[in-house]
């Protein structure tokens, strides 16, 4: 019997000198130690007896040299996106984020940067087409088939095209769209006489539509030929201010009306690849004529060289009601001023400083919108 206890603590002692260091020579006196299935008892929680590396191995715990930046590693050894609930379910809503491999948001973001500079025509088209997938919520998808998106289709296509081949497994469709749109209006603002540099915060977490090639969803747009603009931006996006909903109304300053596409003809002002104040100043400082729209029934305000603008947009200005024709003119000056906005015109007008910084914050207002 007395030989047997000395063997047993002849053993203990080689065992408790074997577990005196650690991998790195460090003393580890007074830890707890685990057995070798990395445990205490059978109610400890499991985890790597030894730190073999700082990444970790497959079974390891520390480091993340093996898993991207927005994953974590599973009991398994798996990494999965931090999105993820601890069943490996997806969250219910936003982005499960990039899977292994994929390009990160630095990378996608260069390669919507160069899409746009490829391009300076994108730039209003990226606008709108944000516009027009954040009603109903931004979930990166139009209906192809309403007339409200006409003009779009072909923009579109491109941007599923390339969200395919250079972004997909990095980022949602719905959070490019917003990236795509947001970059635009920086590429915008910076342009020859616009506001300047800008950084437009953006962030991910938004979830797409299920099928982006047969989106059958109808929303109603606010009409060019009627003068509701501002009260839907309020109701639709929650944008909680007159004067922002003015200020939003500024993208009107991109891009032109197209006969085949609204029915309506011509620019808001002289610049329409600058994301500017110009859009005010051009509403202010001309004589509009009422004329008949060249693709449908309904009339627009026209300047004699090529400018225009809608119904929706004058109203800003000028206070009238709209039943097939304005209930004023033919002239803008024989209307009433709109005492509730013609303010914010001016005060945009007056400085695109003020109303650059007011546009991103409605901007990211209705970007904002699930």
């Amino acid at each position: 019997m007395r030989l047997q206890v000395v063997i047993a603590a002849s053993v203990l002692a080689v065992i408790l000198i074997g577990l005196s260091t650690d991998v790195d020579g460090q003393s580890t006196r007074g830890v707890r130690r685990r057995n070798r299935f990395g445990r205490i008892g059978r109610t400890g929680r499991s985890r790597s007896r030894t730190r073999l590396r700082s990444g970790g191995g497959r079974g390891g715990r520390g480091g993340s040299s093996s898993c991207g930046e927005n994953q974590r590693r599973k009991r398994g050894g798996r990494c999965v996106p931090k999105s993820q609930d601890p069943k490996g379910v997806p969250a219910k809503k936003g982005s499960m984020g990039p899977l292994p491999g994929a390009p990160n948001l630095n990378e996608i973001t260069s390669i919507v940067t160069r899409w746009l500079d490829e391009n300076a025509e994108r730039i209003p088209n990226m606008v709108q087409l944000v516009f027009h997938s954040c009603v109903g919520g931004c979930d990166g998808c139009i209906n192809t088939n309403s007339p409200s998106n006409k003009g779009l289709i072909g923009s579109y296509r491109e941007v599923q095209a390339l969200w395919k081949n250079e972004a997909k497994q990095g980022i949602s469709l719905a959070d490019f769209v917003v990236l795509l749109g947001t970059k635009a209006v920086e590429h915008g603002m910076r342009r020859n006489g616009g506001p300047g540099p800008r950084t437009v915060e953006f962030t991910t977490g938004r979830t797409s539509c299920r099928d982006p090639t047969n989106y059958l969803k109808v929303f109603n747009f606010p009409k060019g030929q009627n003068t509701d603009a501002i009260e839907f931006l309020m109701s639709h996006f929650g944008i909680p201010s007159r004067g922002l909903a003015v200020a939003l109304m500024g993208a009107h300053s991109l891009g032109v009306c197209r006969t085949e596409n609204s029915g309506f003809e011509g620019r808001w002002d002289n610049t329409p690849l600058t994301l500017d104040g110009a859009y005010y100043e051009s509403m202010l400082g001309t004589t509009w004529s009422i004329t008949d729209a060249p693709g449908n029934e309904f009339t627009q305000w026209s300047a004699n060289d090529g400018r225009m603008m809608l119904n929706a947009d004058l109203h800003l200005q000028r206070d009238f009601a709209v039943n097939s024709r304005p209930s004023c003119g033919p002239i803008s000056e024989r209307c009433p001023e709109n005492g509730n906005d013609v303010n914010f015109v001016r005060q945009f007008a007056n400085n695109q400083q003020d109303w650059a910084a007011q546009f991103i914050r409605a901007f990211l207002i209705m970007v904002s919108k699930r």
